[in-house]
């Protein structure tokens, strides 16, 4: 199995009481009621602590819904940890693309040199709050939306989608409309469950993002909705999505400490390592290492 260098592309850190959700009393949250074990501080040494040897030799934060009135405060605090530690490598900030002050917030991203883009979680499932982020399914493609969009390239940033598959159509017209920006599905695309007709839901939402080069997949979180380390599960999805987009447009990410609550970082890691055994070498060390080095210029 694959032995090679591993990029994480997608966790987070946090000062806990510095994030509303953590500091708050707990909610039902969509993947779970209980997240206590969440509400503690989670920093580079904790993450590098929980890595072990599994030979991640860089990673990726992505906002994890800091104060959203001061959304650059979280980034300046992660190029400190960065310039310290040396973890992390790229730095993917919190931006309300419908805010009237965005171009302020991508000017304040990007005068840190980790920052790499931004996620605005798009997530909308109807009838469902728990699912809900946006309160509609094309949020993205709003005028407002599709203009604070329109400046990313100005900054080489990327931009993370997030939602269900349902709402691929919308990504696939917003990732047309940019072609000068990179985009990623994060989660792997969040496939809620195994029956058949979820699945084939899913993989229809995906044919959408074929053809468009500019759009990647990021195989994070794959566990979401399971609450396990759920390795049948994993490889519908990873098999999927990497023989229609090929490793080199998908690339492997954590989720830590999110991931943490029903997974130690060994389980992850080795389950996407025996999923991936049979495919070439070259697509494992695209899948775990060089897809993401690319992607975020790392």
């Amino acid at each position: 199995m694959y032995s090679g260098p591993i990029i994480d592309s997608h966790h987070h850190l946090w000062h806990w009481q510095k994030y509303p959700w953590l500091a708050a009393p707990m909610t039902p949250k969509m993947y779970d009621a209980d997240y206590s074990d969440l509400r503690q501080d989670y920093l580079v040494e904790d993450l590098r602590a929980d890595f072990g040897n599994n030979n991640v030799v860089k990673s990726v934060h992505v906002q994890a819904n800091y104060d959203p009135a001061k959304p650059v405060e979280e980034t300046d605090w992660l190029q400190s940890e960065a310039d310290r530690t040396g973890f992390p490598h790229a730095i993917v900030g919190q931006a309300i693309m419908t805010d009237a002050n965005i171009e302020e917030v991508l000017a304040g991203h990007a005068q840190y040199a980790n920052t790499r883009g931004v996620r605005h979680q798009l997530h909308f499932w109807e009838g469902d709050p728990l699912r809900c982020r946006a309160d509609r399914p094309d949020l993205c493609l709003t005028d407002d939306f599709q203009r604070a969009v329109g400046l990313l390239k100005y900054y080489g940033m990327t931009f993370e989608l997030q939602g269900f598959s349902h709402q691929f159509v919308h990504f696939a017209e917003l990732a047309r409309d940019h072609p000068e920006t990179n985009f990623c599905l994060v989660h792997g695309g969040m496939l809620t469950s195994d029956d058949d007709a979820t699945v084939d839901a899913w993989k229809a939402g995906l044919e959408h993002l074929v053809p468009l080069p500019n759009v990647w997949i990021k195989c994070s979180g794959l566990n979401f909705f399971t609450n396990s380390c759920d390795i049948d599960h994993m490889r519908i999805m990873l098999d999927h999505v990497l023989d229609r987009f090929g490793a080199e447009r998908c690339f492997y990410g954590s989720n830590f400490p999110l991931e943490k609550l029903w997974a130690r970082y060994d389980d992850l890691v080795g389950a996407c390592k025996q999923i991936l055994a049979p495919r070439p070498e070259a697509d494992q060390r695209a899948f775990f290492h060089d897809t993401a080095a690319g992607f975020y210029r790392v």
